[in-house]
């Protein structure tokens, strides 16, 4: 019983929570990106469909680590997180383009398939994967103090 009370210890109290949820955000645009290209590429329904659940994926997860990065700011960081500011900006970002590429993707399935929305749609994915990149590179910075 008392390594299970060390374990929820630690996550719970030593552990910064942000860094538990923040792969997420990262790897799920990124995927996204990938998803839609093969579905270009291959003209695969399927794959769109993939591409479709990772962002909508991709736009929970981001709000899951945008609150615990706060938490994490406020708790870890005493209220002085470097690049904050930065941080802040791109996870809303992120948050606004993958909510509103899903949204527009349940309202329209054949985003990908219209020629007059298929560049936008996919510079989305890009877009989404580019900002994730960045947040990334953000976050260790903030972590290995670069």
């Amino acid at each position: 019983m008392d390594v299970i009370s060390q374990v929820v210890n630690a996550l719970v109290y030593l552990h910064p929570w942000h860094t538990l949820v923040v792969h997420f955000s990262v790897a799920l645009p990124s995927v996204a990106a990938l998803f839609i290209l093969l579905a270009l590429w291959r003209r695969s329904e399927l794959f769109e469909q993939f591409a479709y659940i990772n962002i909508v994926l991709a736009a929970i997860s981001t709000a899951v680590a945008g609150l615990t990065g706060i938490r994490d700011h406020f708790v870890r960081f005493d209220g002085d997180t470097p690049y904050i500011s930065v941080k802040i900006f791109l996870g809303v970002s992120l948050l606004l383009l993958t909510t509103v590429m899903a949204v527009s993707r349940r309202r329209n399935p054949d985003l990908l398939w219209n020629p007059s929305t298929v560049l936008l749609y996919v510079a989305g994915f890009g877009a989404s994967f580019c900002l994730a990149a960045v947040l990334g590179f953000f976050g260790g910075a903030i972590l290995y103090g670069i």
